[in-house]
Order: structure tokens, then sequence, then C-alpha cells
């Protein structure tokens, strides 16, 4: 959308502040109340699929009923023409994603801070009966003062709200996605316990526990293996917060915390002295507090080798029936070849009669990635790729725009434009950057409001 459009009479653009697969993110002034806004615009040609429509007022009112400092408020729904909208609170600082690629793992104090405010907001949103199903730390924002935002609700739904999602389909990101999630099972508060155990690991250690050559492939890793303990990769972690998220993380659902609200104690817990470091005096009061306590390791979890074997034979059973749901998702023919992280083959996931589309959908995860990575995959599932060189503060061959754009659909035999980065930075884009440019997105804002969407 043009700089100074107004939508409904109220909301004026000011800038772009991002874009993913159903739409893009502006920074916008309510004139009406006189403040900045993060305003979520559907794209305009999804605006013709009710499915996408619905899917998006669902969205708003989701995260609409939530009211908690630490989730990003949505105010407003609308509809401006043949262009749907959402209107939100605009948070301030940058993506937790983009901290952990720029400074690498966070002291455990800072790590424990930022995931117990997580959990609280997720607490909050379970309490109103609202499961996440895509905690990541894309969708995090924190601030200087490491004040958290939990942003984009974008696949949540309301518990026992189901009419939108197919039988079977997998909704989230595969790095984070819990073992009932990589199942096709039902999908709880339990769920984005994991996946926040996940988080946690990454914030401790810098790197994911579980990686692999697909999303496949990583989804039968949280199906079948343990996370190993942080301090197994990082000297000096607390013990606390190896059991957090070795608890938070159990295969099984019901070994997970209770709730939310829980695990957020057992972080906040897990970083206060111990009885015997404050000294005898503090002894005397601290009896409750340790009954209160849980014991680890917790029976039935990793340790238990008999749990362990019989996962591992679930596991085997339950392989067949992910690879099969997954491979008719993302292969083009049965059997043929199999896309790329880059492009993702798009069925109906939200409408049973729905038939297949031809092609694949360009995500929003080739956008930072590097080109040498990327271009083998693209090339095998069958696309021509041209390349354009641009300036840019990110690293040399990381990329930063694509054409088709991210969110749009190609096929076998088209072509692809990659624009990479040059790791230069021209005078030209100096000088816009002290005088300002309308057009360009301020990255200091960080991209929470987008999801960046994982379709």
């Amino acid at each position: 959308m043009v700089t100074g459009t107004v939508l409904s009479g109220r909301y004026r653009i000011e800038e772009r502040l991002a874009v993913g697969g159903m739409g893009a993110v502006y920074v916008a002034n309510d004139e009406r109340l006189g403040r900045r806004v993060a305003l979520k615009v559907l794209k305009e040609e999804l605006a013709h699929d009710p499915r996408f429509v619905e899917r998006f007022r669902r969205e708003a009112r989701a995260a609409g009923g939530l009211s908690h400092p630490n989730v990003a408020g949505v105010y407003d729904f609308g509809e401006h023409g043949e262009r749907y909208y959402m209107v939100m609170e605009l948070a301030q600082g940058r993506d937790l994603a983009r901290t952990l690629r720029e400074q690498g793992p966070l002291s455990s104090e800072r790590a424990a801070r930022i995931a117990s405010q997580i959990a609280r907001a997720l607490a909050h949103a379970h309490a109103a009966g609202v499961v996440h199903r895509d905690v990541k730390p894309a969708n995090v924002i924190v601030d200087e003062a490491d004040r958290v935002k939990v942003t984009d609700f974008g696949i949540a739904r309301a518990a026992g709200d189901s009419t939108l999602t197919a039988t079977g389909s997998v909704l989230g990101t595969a790095h984070y996605l819990s073992p009932e999630q990589a199942g096709g099972s039902e999908v709880g508060p339990a769920s984005d316990i994991y996946s926040l155990g996940i988080v946690l690991y990454e914030m401790l250690t810098g790197s994911l526990p579980f990686t692999g050559d697909s999303a496949v492939a990583v989804a039968m890793r949280h199906i079948s293996d343990d996370v190993p303990p942080p301090s197994a990769l990082v000297a000096g972690i607390p013990s606390g917060l190896d059991d957090v998220v070795a608890r938070a993380t159990a295969k099984e659902p019901g070994a997970r915390f209770a709730g939310t609200a829980a695990m957020a104690e057992a972080i906040e817990s897990a970083m206060r002295p111990t009885a015997e470091a404050a000294g005898p005096a503090a002894m005397a009061g601290a009896e409750t507090e340790v009954m209160d306590q849980t014991v680890w390791p917790i029976p039935g979890t990793r340790w238990d080798p008999q749990r362990l074997g019989r996962m591992v034979l679930i596991g085997f059973a339950v392989l067949a029936l992910i690879a099969f749901s997954l491979l008719l998702l993302r292969l083009r023919d049965a059997g043929d070849k199999q896309p790329s992280r880059a492009t993702e083959r798009q069925p109906s996931q939200e409408v049973e009669t729905q038939e297949p589309q031809e092609g694949f959908v360009i995500l929003d995860e080739i956008i930072g990635a590097d080109y040498e990575e990327i271009l083998p995959e693209l090339e095998a599932a069958g696309l021509e790729v041209n390349t354009e060189e641009a300036d840019s503060e990110e690293p040399a061959g990381t990329i930063l725009e694509t054409d088709p754009a991210v969110g749009e659909r190609v096929a076998e035999g088209d072509t692809i434009t990659l624009v990479v980065s040059t790791g230069e930075v021209d005078e030209d884009d100096d000088e816009e950057a002290e005088h300002g440019n309308p057009d360009k997105p301020d990255k200091s804002q960080g991209k929470g409001h987008d999801k960046e969407e994982d379709d």
C-alpha cells in the first residue's frame, strides 16, 4: 500500500514494517485516537479466498480477547474496499530470533527472564481458552529493558475449535513442533509448553536441539529423540534450567508442567539462590518452599530406559503416518520431487473438500537465508534461478528479496529472482538513512508483528 493511504477514514499508512506470506505489516497513525499502531493488511489476492479471510478474522478474535502486559494487543479489525486489515499494538524492540542471530546464546539470567515472561503471556492466553500453536523466537518482541511481547496468534485457535483445520494437518514451525503436533494429534496448552522449552534451550545454547535435511526429518526427531541438557553444550548453566527444559520437552504431554504458570514459577525458582548459599539464617524459613518444589528427574521422562524403548517402538509405528501426511502436503506428485525449505506445497489445510493447487508457495524463511544453501533446493524443485546483487548491511550472500515475492505461487519450470546482499553499504543508502526514507522499514522495529507466516 502507498504511504499516506488512509484506511476507513482513520488509519494513515506511514511506512511498511515487514512482509509475510499472508500480507504486510505497516506502521500507521490512528488519527482518531492520535497513536501509532501496527496495521496488518491481508494480501489483496487472498481477500477473495473466504478461507483466508475467515482465518484472518479468527486471528483477530483470538488475540483481541487477550489483555496482558506480555501480549501484543489487537485493537480493531476492519475492511477497506476489498482489503481486510487488523490493527495491533506497535511493540517496541526487535524479535528474539534476530537477537539470537546477532548475539548468540544469552546469559542464563537473561534467558530465564525472557522465558518467564513468555510463559506468563501464554498462561494468560490458555486461561482464556486460546492456544498459540506457533511459539518461536520470531514471534517474541524484546525491548531494550528485556520486556517481552508475544505476537502473532496467526494460527492460534480457541480450544475445541477445529472447523478450519483439516484432520491430520500440521501447523507451526518444524524446529519448535511438539511431538503431538508433528504427529497430527490433538494440540493443547501442553504443546505451547514444549515449544517454549525448545525456545529456552535455544536462548541458553544459541542452537536448536534438532536439525535435519527436511521438515519431515526434524519432525521425526521431535517424536523419537530427547532434548539434551543445555549445560552439555554451554558450561555454567544452572541445573535448575536443565530441569525446566527436560520437563517442558517431555514427549508425553502429561509429563510436562501442569501449566505455563507453573513453568514460569519453575524458571524463576531455578534462578533464585539456594537456601544453602544464603546461609543458615535462610534455612529456617526455607522448609515450606522446598516442600513445594518438584523432585528431579521426573519419573517417566527421558531418564527412564523402559519408556525410551517404548518411545522408539511407538516412533517407528508413527513415522509412516507422519511421512505419508507430510509428503502429501509437500510433494508435487507422489514419489516425485520434494520441495525445498524455501518453497512449500500449498494444499487446502482448512477445508477438507478443497482440491490442492498446482505449484509451490515461496516461504518467508527464504528471506535472510544464505544464497549458497538455498540455491540447490530451488533448483531441485525445478525452478530457474536468477540473481541480483544489492548493497545491504546484511552479510554477503544473504537473500534480501525474491521475485515472485514471499507468499506467491511458483511451479516447476518457473523463474525466481533472488536479490542477494553484497555485504556492503552504499553511500546513497547512508544518506537515505540519515535523512529518512519513508518507503523503507525501520529495522529497529524488528519483525514481530508479521509472523512472517509459515504457510
